[in-house]
């Protein structure tokens, strides 16, 4: 992990809260739309081939990872699709690595086990999707009969990761069918020293039912989980309480969204630059009815697009949408968006950071 990043993220922190200016934290980049599930939660593995279509290239790749450097983003997210079926994956992780950034990767798990020294070298967070303890919920929910190899890669990937200077963490995806799952999975997470579980809410969307093809197990109606407010707002309370023994990363203003029902945030999408696998940016951001696309592989840079009057002025156009509940949205708004009102949330995202920052550099 490169030096100095407690020390960034408090220096662009205070830099947006004094200056008109604001500048992103963290760079998100979808890796690739192929992908080796086919999840009742999610349509990406689900999809039509013509929705798949087009990769940057490995050198194309670089050049964004190029401009994030330059930008000065802390962090970089290997997103998908499943990112792993690239096969310049670790190369791609190596040369963020080498740039300063901090590497994230989001992965099913489903080729870790046959990998785990090369993936644990390359990434310095990698974040391994776990939903259930039971193997024939795991094929339910996860569409493919592979949770024996999954927890085999999960588990070798945590004995070697302080070795490679690696933090392994578990992501769990709550749905209908594994919501009174989730306690025993953080308790495991523990159990096994990985170094956290993350909790996000699966996101359903209307359309997104036209992107699949005829094989689809995407089921949105019967997973889910707002269905149950009763269920969930029990599971949150669990989870808050649980946060005091176990290692839940995700932020108690997170959770507390679902707890109380409350959407109405102010949305900050300048905190995060999202790229889609053709290498353009998403402005505001992944999913708002007023997005446009801007290439990063030709013409404007990344600071130069930033900084562009009808960018800044469509950041500022959704402050107040209420549409959206995607983690990676709702989470880093609330926390670095209203620390005064998420304070404690703040300063265990720096705590976090500097311990695994001691775990990565040894």
């Amino acid at each position: 992990m490169p030096k100095g990043v407690q020390r960034r993220f408090v220096k662009r922190f205070l830099h947006n809260r004094v200056s008109g200016r604001k500048l992103p934290f963290f760079g998100s980049v979808e890796a690739t739309r192929r992908c080796n599930s086919r999840c009742s939660f999610c349509p990406i593995g689900n999809e039509r081939q013509e929705f798949k279509k087009g990769e940057m290239t490995t050198e194309e790749f670089k050049k964004v990872f190029d401009q994030f450097a330059d930008f000065d983003l802390i962090v970089t997210s290997f997103l998908g699709g499943e990112p792993t079926l690239r096969k310049d994956f670790a190369e791609l992780g190596h040369y963020a690595r080498e740039k300063g950034l901090i590497t994230q990767a989001v992965t099913n798990g489903l080729t870790l086990a046959d990998h785990t020294d090369e993936y644990t070298r390359a990434i310095d967070n990698l974040v391994v999707s776990l939903d259930t303890l039971d193997p024939q919920k795991y094929k339910e929910i996860r569409g493919v009969d592979k949770f024996d190899d999954v927890v085999e890669g999960i588990e070798a990937a945590v004995n070697v990761s302080k070795k490679n200077k690696c933090v392994v963490v578990l992501n769990t995806v709550i749905c209908s069918a594994n919501m009174s799952e989730i306690p025993d999975i953080v308790k495991y997470a523990k159990r096994i020293g990985a170094g956290g579980i993350m909790v996000d809410f699966a996101t359903f969307h209307d359309y997104w039912t036209t992107m699949t093809d005829e094989h689809s197990t995407y089921d949105p109606k019967k997973m889910d989980w707002r269905r149950d407010s009763k269920g969930v707002q029990k599971l949150v309370r669990q989870l808050m309480a649980m946060k005091k023994e176990y290692p839940i990363l995700t932020s108690r203003s997170y959770l507390k969204t679902f707890l109380t029902g409350d959407f109405d945030y102010t949305c900050h999408p300048y905190l995060f630059c999202c790229v889609n696998r053709l290498g353009e940016i998403a402005i505001p951001c992944w999913d708002s009815k007023i997005t446009k696309f801007y290439s990063l592989l030709d013409g404007k840079s990344l600071r130069e697009i930033w900084r562009m009057p009808e960018v800044v002025a469509s950041r500022k156009a959704v402050k107040d949408c209420k549409s959206c509940y995607m983690h990676c949205i709702v989470e880093p708004s609330k926390v670095v968006g209203e620390p005064f009102h998420n304070l404690g949330d703040l300063m265990e995202w720096i705590g976090v950071m500097r311990k695994n920052g001691k775990a990565i550099m040894g």
